[in-house]
């Protein structure tokens, strides 16, 4: 299944709720113009701006962020070939993160 782009997203969304670009962007608290860049896929949205858009939307924002971060992947992969194995690589090692970094939080630095 083909997703679209986040600032596709955004656009859908605002014009969804008969938002202008101005609106957006000023409860958003970016220019108009960088809106227009972002729903346009010239230029990436800037983390910072999630709660805004989720609490702008009525958005779970853990599914903003998953939408987010995948798009960030998806523009790293998009030009290789094997896309499929650089995923499944990468899922390794996050998980791989997960299970050191957690193993390392166990450590009580406060009895040491």
């Amino acid at each position: 299944m083909i997703k679209e782009t986040f600032g596709e997203y955004i656009h859908k969304l605002r014009t969804g709720a008969s938002l202008t670009l101005t609106k957006l962007a000023a409860a958003l608290d970016i220019d108009q113009s960088t809106l227009s860049k972002i729903e346009n896929g010239k230029r990436n949205i800037p983390e910072e701006i999630l709660p805004k858009l989720a609490t702008t939307f009525n958005l779970d924002i853990k599914e903003l962020e998953k939408e987010y971060f995948s798009e960030k992947i998806a523009e790293i992969i998009y030009p290789k070939e094997n896309s499929s194995e650089l995923l499944e690589l990468a899922e390794r090692k996050a998980e791989y993160k997960k299970i050191t970094n957690l193993k390392q939080g166990k450590i009580n630095f406060k009895n040491a």
